[in-house]
C-alpha cells in the first residue's frame, strides 16, 4: 500500500502556486522601489515598465494563489494546533494582494493618464502601496511558514517507525 502524498491533493495546489507570486512581487517591490533613485530618464521608464510586468504576473498569479489558498484552509483548519494562525496568515494575503492589485492599478493609470500634477500624487501612493505591500509580503510568508513547518499543514507524517511510508 502506497500512502505517500500526491502532489494533485487539493491542499497542496496552494503551495505549487505560492512561489511564483512571492518571487514576482518581492522583485517589483525591489525594482520599484529602485526606480525612484534612477536619474537617467531612460532607465527609470525601464525599470518602471520591469516592474510593471511582474507587478502583473505577481497579482495574477496572488489572486491564483489566494483561491487555492481558500481551498487548502477549508481542508488544513481542522487539523492544525492554532487555526488562528492559518486566519491570520490568510488575512495578511488579502491584505498584500489588494495592496499589489490597487498598485498595478495606479501604475496603469499614471501611465495612461496621467497628468504632471497627478502622476506625483500617484508616484507616492504607488511608492507607499510597494513598501506596505512588501511589509505584507513578507508577515504573510512568516504566518504561512509557520503554519507548515511548526505546526504541520498540508505535511504528511509517517508513523515513527515510518513504516507507512513507502516509495516506489
Amino acid at each position: 500500500m502506497n500512502n505517500t502524498t500526491s502532489m494533485w491533493q487539493t491542499e497542496l495546489w496552494h503551495p505549487l502556486i505560492v512561489h511564483l507570486p512571492v518571487a514576482t512581487l518581492l522583485l517589483a517591490s525591489v525594482a520599484g522601489l529602485f526606480s525612484y533613485t534612477v536619474s537617467n530618464a531612460e532607465w527609470r521608464k525601464f525599470m518602471r515598465r520591469f516592474t510593471g510586468a511582474l507587478l502583473l504576473i505577481g497579482v495574477v498569479t496572488g489572486w491564483a494563489a489566494i483561491y487555492t489558498g481558500q481551498l487548502a484552509y477549508n481542508i488544513e483548519v481542522r487539523k492544525i494546533c492554532d487555526p488562528k494562525m492559518l486566519q491570520q496568515h490568510q488575512w495578511w494575503s488579502y491584505f498584500t494582494i489588494i495592496a499589489y492589485t490597487v498598485a498595478l492599478v495606479l501604475l496603469f493609470l499614471q501611465e495612461r493618464f496621467g497628468s504632471k500634477s497627478i502622476t506625483k500624487v500617484i508616484s507616492v501612493f504607488y511608492g507607499l502601496l510597494l513598501m506596505t505591500g512588501l511589509a505584507g509580503l513578507l508577515y504573510a510568508g512568516h504566518l504561512g511558514a509557520e503554519v507548515v513547518y511548526r505546526q504541520g499543514a498540508g505535511v504528511f507524517k509517517p508513523k515513527n517507525d515510518c513504516s507507512d511510508y513507502i516509495v516506489k
